[in-house]
């Protein structure tokens, strides 16, 4: 779906979705293409790319909407992969912009405490179903997508290993990206007077000052207890939030613009499942080769923070 296209479909004027999105084009499923199936699709890429075909000890799906409320979106994955042994552990978290790291956290926890040897952490996200095409803002900016990756235990050798890991939550920002209906308060049985209400609504000004105010902080104070530095980090793979942000990274951070990877312009912001688009990107452009320190860094509704350093 072309900005172009968007201008034509809500009557704007020619250039103004990119102007003001920064996204040139971005992808929207079609109905046949769910959540599960867009999840399982990335799975199995990820399984080919490791060598391996699985089952796999525990599957991790990201989103922040499940295909439905129940089962979850991890348990109907299974069963488009055909893991159906009953050896794998299936759950969903929903973490906002962040949830591909927090799966990749709690694979990493199991795996270090013994409790699973491979997993298989998914992120799919299906966010033109939620736009409010009244509100450019939201309507320009997002795309879907799905990524995944399979972690295991590595060889003690000094090889591929996630280094260090941080997230942090500032509540006060609970506001600033929301869907209020669709759950346990605004529902089918007791509705929203608000007809808006199950759509997705930002006030990406907001988020960014907040933003501003917490995440130079949060950078220096996870580099610190990692023991390294930006000037360490070979490459930065952020969540493709937005445009600002991206800029906001590079010029307020200091981050060099050639480490960090941007997929943004024609990808648009794919949710949780953008830092793990742009971590593919960056492995199938050449830009990441094994044994490279990599910074995964984002923001997410709530405001949370989160970031993981692997050595690639």
């Amino acid at each position: 779906m072309s900005s172009a296209d968007l201008d034509s479909r809500h009557g704007r004027a020619p250039g103004t979705t990119l102007a003001r999105s920064d996204v040139t084009s971005r992808r929207w499923a079609d109905p046949a293409e769910t959540s599960s199936v867009m999840a399982a699709g990335a799975l199995r890429a990820a399984l080919a790319a490791a060598g391996d075909d699985g089952p796999l000890d525990a599957v991790i799906v990201s989103g922040i909407l499940p295909e439905q409320p129940m089962p979850t979106t991890a348990v109907l994955v299974l069963r488009h992969l055909g893991f159906d042994q009953g050896t794998t552990e299936a759950f969903d978290v929903n973490a906002s912009c962040l949830g591909f790291l927090t799966g990749m956290e709690i694979a990493c926890l199991g795996i270090a405490a013994g409790r699973w040897a491979r997993v298989g952490v998914v992120a799919s996200e299906v966010a033109s179903k939620g736009l409010d095409h009244a509100d450019i803002e939201s309507s320009a900016l997002f795309g879907d997508g799905a990524g995944a990756a399979v972690l295991g235990r590595s060889a003690d050798d000094g090889g591929s290993r996630v280094l260090a890991a941080r997230f942090a939550t500032w509540p006060q920002g609970a506001d600033l990206c929301r869907i209020d209906a669709g759950g346990t308060r605004w529902n089918q049985v007791t509705p929203s007077d608000d007809p808006r209400a199950h759509l997705f609504h930002m006030d990406g000004r907001g988020l960014l000052a907040l933003s501003a105010r917490h995440l130079p902080r949060f950078l220096e104070q996870f580099l610190a207890a990692a023991g390294t530095s930006l000037d360490d980090v070979d490459l930065v793979i952020p969540h493709q939030a937005s445009g600002v942000g991206l800029r906001y990274l590079k010029e307020k951070l200091g981050v060099p613009a050639e480490k960090v990877v941007e997929i943004l312009a024609d990808h648009g912001n794919q949710v949780s499942a953008s830092i793990p688009n742009a971590l593919h990107h960056a492995v199938s452009s050449g830009r990441l080769d094994r044994g490279r320190t990599v910074l995964l860094l984002g923001t997410g509704a709530g405001l949370s923070v989160g970031a993981l350093l692997i050595r690639y």
